[in-house]
């Protein structure tokens, strides 16, 4: 056994670097095909498209381009004798928005029902509103207060205005 035990000693030992670089390189282990870069490109656009979709599918329509042109061709025709039909047609199409810039478009709609309820939501909003968009809120609700026909509008443009 004496004789065996210097046998081993003279060989020589690997080290733990060497002995798992022979692992590594094994014949019987296939490495993994690498994809393409093309296909790898084609995937990656399937991929941000089908979660594209799924993102506007779950938004609603306040999120969609639609909704957007929409809003921007009724700020378009704000003060002019067309607002009040192309409110009207927003409104059936996409209901009342739920963001500021949009609501206070409403706040010109002749209905005294869409204005109130305009009103309500922007003042869900307002603590979260930049002291820009409450100093314009601030202006309309002043004006809404003096020169409303309806008196309920007039009354809740002026409790707003007290507690903001």
């Amino acid at each position: 056994m004496a004789s065996e035990r210097n046998g081993d000693e003279d060989r020589e030992r690997l080290s733990w670097r060497e002995i798992d670089r022979r692992r590594d390189g094994s014949r019987h282990v296939r490495p993994e095909p690498k994809p393409s870069g093309r296909r790898q490109q084609e995937q990656e656009k399937v991929r941000r498209e089908a979660l594209k979709q799924a993102e506007a599918l779950f938004a609603g329509k306040q999120q969609r381009p639609i909704y957007k042109k929409a809003l921007a061709a009724l700020e378009e025709q704000r003060a002019t004798p067309e607002f009040q039909d192309a409110a009207q047609k927003f409104l059936a199409e996409f209901d009342l928005p739920e963001d500021w810039r949009g609501l206070m478009l409403f706040l010109d709609y002749a209905d005294p029902a869409v204005v109130t309820s305009a009103l309500a939501r922007l003042q869900k909003l307002a603590p979260t509103a930049s002291m820009v968009e409450l100093q314009g809120l601030k202006g309309k609700l002043r004006t809404l207060s003096l020169t409303s026909r309806s008196r309920e509008i007039k009354a809740q443009a002026s409790a707003l205005l007290q507690s903001l």
